[in-house]
């Protein structure tokens, strides 16, 4: 089996993650590892396992931001933080850091969600890279626990 970290950005009360893990729960031949605020961790068979998984979540009513290997979180691994990006003005005003930053291969701002979570897909950058990438462009942001 092979285990697989979902970005759940829009999954963060207790509530939501029952409703996360009653879906999961239904899919035969995977194992759900935990569940936490924003984040699913399951072992799956293969990649067709892994789009059941991610067509329950989406049915359950969530936004799957980014999967990333358990087995090898570096390069593409998605990293989560709370920031006061929360309109598209401010969207449009931290995109040329974003986009400028190498390390960075996706990214994504929930500006309806109550933290306003960024998700970044790496392609190499640290959580502090993009907290500093952040904060240099004029926004707060601290990593999702």
């Amino acid at each position: 089996m092979k285990t697989i970290q979902i970005s759940i950005p829009d999954m963060q009360s207790a509530h939501c993650q029952v409703r996360v893990q009653n879906a999961l729960s239904n899919i035969e031949g995977i194992h759900v590892n935990g569940i936490t605020a924003g984040q699913a961790t399951v072992a799956v068979n293969d990649a067709q396992q892994q789009s059941v998984v991610t067509a329950a979540i989406e049915k359950a009513g969530y936004t799957v931001a980014g999967i990333a290997s358990g087995n090898d979180p570096q390069p593409g691994a998605a990293l989560q933080f709370k920031t006061n990006i929360n309109c598209g003005g401010c969207v449009a005003s931290v995109r040329p850091a974003l986009d400028g930053n190498n390390g960075i291969a996706e990214w994504h701002v929930d500006t309806l969600s109550k933290d306003k979570i960024l998700t970044v897909k790496t392609a190499g950058a640290t959580p502090e890279d993009v907290i500093n990438t952040v904060k240099n462009a004029g926004f707060k942001i601290e990593p999702v626990l």
